[in-house]
This record gives structure tokens, C-alpha cells and sequence, in this order.
């Protein structure tokens, strides 16, 4: 017998002293609550009231151990024709250009360098590390990759940090940089990369004739089963001079994208998350939904901008196609170039 709490599907059949358990280990969750600059906390009126909302995300985040959310989903992103061959010649063009690898993890041809974002690439298992259900067998794993100069993590959530993938990188590519938020030089460390680097929000790291900036993000690094805050998330400025790109791994949607848009834009490329929206009573603040991706393209100040965070894992109940259609008719009614990709395709930078 199956009920439902906040959209999010309860398994009766599972003892109830694991629920119990699992709300209790969860009670740090995310509070509902929004903090202005004065310190005073408000609730916010997307989200469920407390308790409810750590009730609602204790029973999510148990859904997506079980792989509840792949059940009757049949319309994942697609996989390009020839996606290996795709992939091996990503950064072999003398235009900049995007290739994307499923999920946030995409190739970013730029200055001549060859960055990789957030990649979850190998089928190894890692309780160190684990992943949701997939949705569709990414057939690129870290042997197929061009060579890699720098790899670019806009936060530690185990769907975005991979420690196989992290660690087969270092194997292959030995000196290549690694960017990312301050705090978790710890989950890279191991692998032996020689250049590490922490930035905090508005610091800037040259990697060759490229500059990369963290700006804010609307999300939170939770690397652990119980989903508790143990870092943060940002974006991330990527330009040579005379291109300009902003990577978004993972976000909600707030007034900070006008004023990057006011400080930093406009911007040549944008890669920004549409999907793993729903429930949107529980992850309305962490995760934008299509129209509100489409609106971060607008405030942002985007030429063009590519739909990422879907159609890969099963991450919440809603279907991948429809996210993907809602991505591209919010764009056509904000004036925005928005599109969504097949995995192992390219595009260049315009």
C-alpha cells in the first residue's frame, strides 16, 4: 500500500522504525526558512510549513535511494548518434563550443583549454560515493575524453562529485587543475591532483589565458546520507577575453542572477539546471524548474542557453521530455534562446 505526502510516494512496506529513523537523522534538514540580511528568518511560501517539509524530504530522499522516481519513466534524454566519436573530437575545432555528458557534466571548449564540469562518467559503485537510478546508460566513460586541462565542480552532492570519476580522471589526466567552492579540497584531495583550487564567492583563478570567477548559486553542498548541509554551491564565470560563459550546476531561482547579469553579463553561453523540480513544495528553493531556468537566461543576459540537470538520474517525479518542452516554449515567450542537448552532441559558443 502506497500513500502520498507531499507528492512524494510513502512505501508502507518499509518498517516503520527505518521511517522513523531516517526523520529523526534528518531533523537538520533544511528548515522551510529563508534568512534576510538582518539575520531574521521567514518562511518561504513555496515551501511546505515545518514539519512537514522534513517529513516531505525525508520520504524524498528515501525515494531516490530506493530508485522510486525511475519507475514509468520511458522519456530520458537521448544519446547521440556516434556520442564516443562525438566526444573524442569535442575540443578539436578552433571555435569554442559545449558537449554534453548527461546530468550537469559537460566539456567546455574555450581558449583553447578543455574544462570538464561536474562529471559523473564511471559505472564503478562507491558507497563512498553513491548515485541514483539512471535514467539512461551514458555510454562516455573517462577513457573516451579529449585530452582534459582543468575539471570545474560547482558543488560536493554525490551527483555532481563522482569519486570514481574523480579518481579515473586523475589517473588519466595527472596534471590537470581542479576548481572548485571553498571546503571541499578534502573530497578531491586523495586522487593526487597537483593543482587544487578553492575559490570563495568573487575570487578568480587563471588557468592559462582563461578566467574562472565563482558567483552565487541558490543551492547547498549535502554529501551524506542524511542530506545535511556540509558545503556550499556556485556558478561559475569561464572566459578567455572575448567569450563569456556562465556554468550553473545546480540552483534555484532568486534575484541574484540579475545582478550577475548586471555585473558580469552578457553572456555568450549559459548552462543552466531545469530539471529535478519537483516535488516543488520541498525543492522549490534548491531546484529551478524550467520557467524559472528560462528566466535565469533572461536575467543572466544568455545569447544562448543549454537545459542541463535532466533526463539523466532519477531524481524526482516529473517526466524528463515534458521539462524539456516547458524549457524551450518558456524560452520562445521570454525572447530566449533556450535549448536542451543529446548526449555526446556539440554546439558551438555563437
Amino acid at each position: 500500500m502506497t500513500t502520498w505526502i507531499a507528492g512524494t510516494q510513502f512505501n508502507r512496506r518499509v518498517p516503520w522504525v527505518a521511517w522513523v529513523a531516517l526523520i529523526i537523522g534528518m531533523s537538520t534538514l533544511l528548515s522551510g526558512c529563508v534568512t534576510t540580511e538582518n539575520g531574521t528568518a521567514t518562511h518561504d511560501e513555496r515551501l511546505l510549513p515545518q514539519p512537514l517539509r522534513t517529513l516531505g524530504l525525508t520520504i524524498h530522499h528515501a525515494g531516490l535511494a530506493k530508485g522510486s522516481y525511475s519507475w514509468g519513466i520511458d522519456d530520458p534524454a537521448e544519446v547521440a548518434d556516434n556520442a564516443i566519436a562525438k566526444v573524442q573530437r569535442a575540443c578539436s575545432g578552433n571555435r569554442p563550443s559545449v558537449t554534453w555528458l548527461g546530468h550537469s557534466a559537460a566539456i567546455i571548449h574555450i581558449g583553447g583549454r578543455c574544462l570538464l564540469t561536474d562529471p559523473v562518467l564511471e559505472r564503478q559503485a562507491s558507497p563512498l560515493s553513491p548515485l541514483p537510478t539512471r535514467l539512461v546508460d551514458n555510454p562516455v566513460r573517462v577513457a573516451h575524453l579529449p585530452e582534459i586541462d582543468a575539471i570545474i565542480l560547482s558543488h560536493g552532492d554525490y551527483d555532481h562529485l563522482h569519486t570514481p570519476t574523480i579518481n579515473a580522471l586523475a589517473q588519466r589526466f595527472p596534471d590537470a587543475d581542479i576548481v572548485l567552492p571553498q571546503g571541499m579540497a578534502n573530497t578531491v584531495v586523495g586522487a593526487g591532483y597537483p593543482s587544487v583550487n578553492e575559490l570563495q564567492l568573487g575570487e578568480t583563478v587563471r588557468i592559462g589565458g582563461l578566467r574562472i570567477t565563482a558567483v552565487h548559486a541558490y543551492h547547498e553542498t549535502r554529501r551524506n546520507l542524511a542530506a545535511v548541509k556540509s558545503g556550499e554551491a556556485v556558478s561559475w564565470i569561464i572566459t578567455d577575453g572575448r567569450k563569456k560563459i556562465l556554468f550553473i550546476g545546480d540552483t534555484g531561482y532568486g534575484p541574484t542572477f540579475k545582478e550577475i547579469g548586471r555585473a558580469h553579463g552578457p553572456f555568450d553561453l549559459l548552462l543552466v539546471p531545469m530539471g529535478a523540480y519537483e516535488p516543488r513544495e520541498l525543492v522549490a528553493d534548491m531546484h529551478a524548474n524550467p520557467e524559472e531556468a528560462a528566466m535565469i537566461a533572461r536575467d543572466v543576459r544568455a545569447r544562448k542557453a543549454i537545459g542541463i540537470h535532466w533526463g539523466t538520474f532519477a531524481l524526482s517525479p516529473e517526466r524528463p521530455q515534458e521539462a524539456a518542452s516547458r524549457f524551450r516554449a518558456a524560452g520562445r515567450e521570454l525572447g530566449v534562446d533556450t535549448r536542451v542537448m543529446a548526449i555526446g552532441e556539440t554546439l558551438l559558443v555563437p
